[in-house]
C-alpha cells in the first residue's frame, strides 16, 4: 500500500492509504482505445487517437484510413472504437472493434 497526502482547507495534511493493485485493476478494466477519422480538404483523410494532438498519418482514401485505426486498436490489444467523420464534419458511424486474440 502506498500512502498519498490530501490538503485541507486549513492547509494541515493527512495521510490517506491507498491500495494500489485495485486501482490499476479499475483502470486496466475502464481503459479503451478510441480512433477518430477525419477528412482534411487538403491532404485527404487522416486518423488520430482520442486526446492526441498529432495526426498518426494522413490517408488517400476514408478507407484505407478506417483500415489503419482498426489495424491500429487489434494491435494494441485493447478494446476500442473508430469514429468516422463525414466530409462535412458530421458523426457518420462509429464502429467498435475487439481486441486481437
Amino acid at each position: 500500500m502506498a500512502d498519498e497526502e490530501k490538503v485541507l482547507e486549513d492547509g494541515a495534511t493527512i495521510e490517506v492509504a491507498v491500495d494500489e493493485s485495485q486501482k490499476t485493476e479499475k483502470a486496466k478494466a475502464k481503459v479503451k482505445q478510441v480512433r477518430y477519422i477525419f477528412k482534411d480538404p487538403e491532404k485527404g483523410w487522416f486518423e488520430k487517437e482520442r486526446d492526441n494532438v498529432r495526426v498518426t498519418k494522413y490517408y488517400r482514401t476514408q478507407k484505407e484510413a478506417i483500415d489503419a485505426a482498426k489495424i491500429h486498436i487489434k494491435n494494441s490489444g485493447l478494446p476500442g472504437s473508430i469514429v468516422i467523420q463525414s466530409k462535412k464534419g458530421k458523426i457518420r458511424a462509429n464502429a467498435k472493434v475487439a481486441k486481437k486474440k
